[in-house]
């Protein structure tokens, strides 16, 4: 336990520093606007090639076909009960790209590497390659058809535009999306073998390690401008948080052992799906319209129970 803690303690000290910071300094709306600008479109791309451009697929058919069925249930789930229940727009959305999206390079990472050491590395990046891929696919893309189909009620523009053609400016969107196109070319890297030059490998690492610091100090300002809020605005964010840290990993724990041979090649895929919220999300927030508030405090509670629930899932597998 205490090597989860030495990991995700620096998280807390960007937070709240920040946090302080702008409480005693009240940073203008530029500060967050500028920099979540800078991790959107060009830190978290070069996050994901420098992760995905590593990776090896060879001999990993069970771990890609159990981590995708995994993520596409959790789209489904959030999706059904949004129809089901008749959940606002907004929450839905939230909750779609939040549910799936765990700290797994951040956080999981290290949290493997400190258990298992250096050896899990390449299963951990296969793990994250499955994530990005299904997350900037499917995620994105609900996220942008919902704008695409709001804007159009908006200004009425169904008469000009049929649904053809808001999947063609979504798809077109999506192409254009440094996210998307970082997270292929990626891709494209470890599948054709390609051997990066040294000055753009380090050029790329240097981005990546930049990003999640960034991110951070923003939710940092974000919560340093916020109020606490009441219990009752808590709720939610901890429903979500049992939601994510207990419920979805056993019930990819019980389809494991219900389905599948050989627990033991499942352990990083259980453990990464165990991670609290990524900050990933909460650079979305602005362009996707989610909720900022929801997202920051779950953030920081998942963050902080995940420091008792990851040993739990830890000792049990």
């Amino acid at each position: 336990m205490f090597e989860i803690f030495v990991v995700i303690v620096p998280l807390f000290l960007i937070i709240f520093g920040s946090a302080i910071i702008q409480r005693l300094n009240n940073l203008d709306e530029h500060w967050p606007r500028i920099l979540n600008s800078f991790a959107l479109n060009i830190g978290l791309p070069a996050l994901i090639f420098a992760s995905l451009s590593k990776i090896s697929f060879t001999g990993q058919t069970s771990i890609i076909i159990s981590n995708s069925l995994f993520l596409l249930f959790s789209f489904a789930l959030v999706y059904g009960l949004g129809r089901f229940l008749k959940i606002k727009a907004k929450t839905v959305k939230t909750l779609f790209i939040c549910l799936a999206f765990g700290n797994i390079a951040y956080l999981g990472i290290p949290v493997l590497t400190q258990i298992y050491g250096p050896k899990i590395l390449p299963d951990a990046s296969l793990i994250i390659a499955v994530h990005l891929f299904w997350l900037f696919t499917i995620g994105l893309g609900f996220l942008d058809y919902s704008i695409s189909i709001r804007q159009s009620w908006i200004g009425k523009l169904f008469h000009k535009k049929n649904k053809q053609d808001i999947i063609r400016h979504i798809g077109l969107d999506l192409l254009k999306n440094p996210l998307l196109i970082s997270m292929f070319l990626g891709l494209l890297v470890a599948i054709s073998g390609i051997n990066l030059p040294r000055i753009i490998s380090t050029a790329t690492t240097m981005l990546a390690a930049s990003v999640s610091p960034v991110v951070l100090v923003v939710i940092g300002l974000f919560i340093g401008n916020s109020k606490i809020g009441k219990l009752k605005e808590w709720i939610p964010v901890i429903a979500f948080t049992v939601v994510t840290l207990f419920i979805l990993p056993a019930i990819f724990y019980l389809g494991i052992k219900i389905f599948a041979t050989g627990m033991q090649k499942y352990i990083p895929s259980m453990i990464m799906i165990a991670m609290p919220l990524a900050i990933t999300p909460f650079a979305l927030a602005d362009k996707f319209g989610l909720d900022k508030q929801f997202i920051a405090r779950a953030i920081v509670l998942s963050t902080i129970l995940s420091i008792i629930t990851i040993p739990i899932w830890a000792s049990i597998l």
